[in-house]
């Protein structure tokens, strides 16, 4: 499935097409019963690169976006597993731990909901 663009809005029924295609049936039911009131749009990979030693990245930074966006405050164990997923997926993507270990460190400790960044945890809820 083509993700969409960096910063284009996605809406809702788009965000489901893309949460059934990727298997994320928890992250859309939990969108579909309490929708974040900003609109959704991933800026890719925050701060960092969207490709690495000619691996396309975008697709775990998009997916971790959503999870992201879709966050609560106080999600800690939902929010250390989508940086597990991340992690994963660019290990996956690149064939390699080296980048992937980087982006979870990363994403650890620069996408807490306390910085309240435009990328932090929850983003899609906060004001």
């Amino acid at each position: 499935m083509e993700l969409p663009k960096k910063d284009e809005e996605v809406p809702l029924p788009k965000i489901k097409e893309i949460c059934e295609a990727y298997g994320l049936h928890d992250l859309w039911a939990k969108i579909e019963k309490d929708p974040p009131p900003k609109p959704f749009k991933s800026d890719g990979c925050s701060l960092w690169v969207n490709s690495w030693k000619g691996k396309n990245l975008y697709s775990a930074c998009f997916l971790h976006d959503l999870k992201y966006w879709a966050g609560r405050p106080g999600e800690n164990v939902e929010r250390l597993v989508a940086d597990a997923e991340l992690l994963i997926h660019v290990a996956r993507l690149t064939d390699s731990t080296e980048m992937a270990e980087a982006m979870f460190h990363g994403v650890r400790v620069g996408g807490h909901e306390m910085f309240k960044q435009s990328f932090s945890w929850g983003f899609g809820r906060s004001t």
